[in-house]
């Protein structure tokens, strides 16, 4: 039963990565080269950082003759890569996954279930890896290591995997104990899922410092880290092919696996069939409420909003760098004057680049452009009831314009108040920042309607690798650059500021009617048989 265990693991780990479905093979061309696309630019983007890092850092350590430390920092990195790319994934897969009582209720060992989830993580943990090997091998004169060198090295890159995946897996064991009795689970997923957002934006930020760091400072990490006993057999090995250090750096690594994967052997049934208690709730008796349909609808979505971490952090990622920029331009606002008298610019041109800034920002939220795939199969039930489908596709709107408008007014107000704008050109402002985030929302709505799929494996696939999605996110980002375009090359001579933002705010106010128009007619007609 193991072989197809695994097909269906890796057809899962296929869907989960391109919105490709398991029991839909016909795909169109322009579908698989966007997600081919995607894919490609993001692993080419990330290789080219990592190869830019450790080729400052081959630079500063080999000619000093602690060659074994880059090796070191190459394990490191690659580790955290994968420690922090898989383990929400080893959570929801080992310990929380949907089909465990139907899988144990079959004839399948329970030995084979976790085999096949364990090889779909460490598939994850070695692509994960390869992203940062592949670059830090190129950047290192592997043609001056013994020929034992390269084979550690290759040895080093097979078992490395191994022992992240154990980690993780111990991890995310206590990831879910800590959330078993907590009642608001997805709140707490979120946070976590943010602060670990956030350390990975920090680090890619300031990784140049972090390596420029390492390089002037390689002699003295090279000495603490040497008292770090499995890192020094790692670095000997690889540079300096010795055999002991192989074999130790080895064991280092598979035996924590070995230990894991027995202890999970051991205890998979107690721990899949294990209810543990959630956070009691004591009743109290209080009067029933009732509410209008317009109401039970938008409770309806802000519920289906809140209920799903990965909803909240794909779709609403836009309000966290909305209010992140409303903090920077307040902190930051004597920086933002200095730019603009260093580089001689004046007010009205700052103001454009700022709503240009503020437009792609609010362009981020993408609520309403998963709002209609993330029904899935039950989508039948509001088809079903007496009520208009138009009233459904405003709850839609109305619950993605009210959690947006605070954090766009946050961020508007702070642009305001650095660049000191007149009544008039404030005003001018804030019109764009929320025609633009009712336009995103309609054209959202509207391309989830028209490219929406109601056939996902997991909520993750509706929300954040639908073509809905993607579209939306294309239209609104092209719409802004166009704008940045039309103006800085073309209108900027032959129209002040003001004018253009006028300009501006009709066209959008016009493209929100006509959508809202086509939302009401159409699209109402479309959601009524989606199926």
């Amino acid at each position: 039963m193991l072989k197809p265990l695994l097909r269906v693991q890796l057809a899962a780990l296929i869907a989960s990565f391109t919105g490709m479905k398991r029991q839909k093979k016909r795909k169109t061309a322009g579908k698989v080269a966007l997600i081919a696309l995607a894919l490609i630019y993001c692993a080419f983007t990330f290789m080219m950082l990592f190869f830019t890092s450790f080729s400052t850092l081959a630079g500063a350590f080999f000619p000093l003759g602690i060659g074994w430390l880059y090796y070191v920092m190459l394990v490191i990195m690659a580790f955290g890569l994968m420690f922090v790319g898989s383990v929400f994934t080893a959570k929801a897969q080992l310990f929380e996954a949907k089909d465990n009582e139907l899988l144990l209720s079959m004839p399948v060992p329970p030995r084979d279930i976790l085999l096949s989830r364990m090889a779909a993580l460490l598939l994850i943990n070695v692509v994960l890896e390869l992203v940062v090997a592949i670059p830090a091998a190129l950047a290192a004169p592997i043609w001056r290591m013994p020929a034992l060198g390269i084979v550690s090295f290759v040895l080093v890159l097979l078992a490395l995997p191994l022992l992240a995946l154990a980690l993780t897996c111990l991890a995310a064991w206590l990831i879910s104990l800590l959330t078993a009795k907590i009642r608001s689970k997805t709140l707490l997923t979120t946070i976590l899922s943010v602060v670990f957002l956030g350390l990975y934006m920090v680090g890619v930020t300031r990784l140049n410092s972090y390596v420029n760091t390492l390089a002037q400072n390689g002699a003295q990490i090279a000495g603490k880290l040497s008292a770090v006993a499995p890192l020094l057999w790692v670095g000997r090995a690889c540079a300096e092919g010795d055999a002991l250090s192989l074999i130790l750096a080895l064991a280092v690594m598979i035996v924590p696996f070995l230990v894991m994967l027995w202890l999970l052997s051991r205890s998979l049934i107690r721990i899949l069939t294990t209810k543990r208690g959630a956070a009691k709730i004591k009743y109290v008796r209080r009067e029933l409420r009732t509410s209008s349909v317009d109401a039970a609808l938008r409770g309806r979505e802000l519920a289906r909003i809140t209920s799903s971490s990965a909803y909240i952090l794909n779709a609403g990622l836009g309000l966290l760098f909305e209010i992140i920029g409303a903090v920077l331009l307040v902190v930051k606002r004597q920086a933002v004057r200095g730019f603009l008298e260093t580089f001689g610019l004046d007010s009205d041109i700052l103001l454009a680049i700022m709503t240009l800034l503020g437009m792609f920002l609010v362009g981020f939220v993408f609520f309403t452009s998963a709002s209609v795939s993330i029904e899935g199969k039950s989508i039948w039930i509001l088809q079903s009831m007496p009520v208009p489908p138009q009233r459904v596709l405003r709850a839609k709107q109305g619950i993605s314009n009210r959690i947006t408008i605070l954090p766009t007014l946050c961020m508007t107000a702070a642009a305001i108040w650095v660049l000191q704008l007149s009544p008039l050109r404030a005003a001018l402002f804030a019109a764009c920042m929320l025609l633009g985030m009712l336009l995103s929302s309609n054209v959202g709505l509207t391309e989830d309607l028209r490219h929406g799929s109601l056939n996902w494996v997991n909520e993750t696939q509706a929300v954040k690798q639908g073509m809905g999605v993607l579209f939306s996110m294309l239209l609104g980002w092209s719409f802004t650059l166009a704008m940045g375009l039309l103006y800085f090359l073309l209108l900027r001579k032959v129209m002040s500021t003001i004018t253009f933002l006028i300009a501006l705010d009709v066209l959008m106010l016009l493209l929100v009617i006509l959508t809202d128009r086509w939302l009401m007619t159409r699209g109402a007609r479309r959601y009524q048989y989606m199926s």
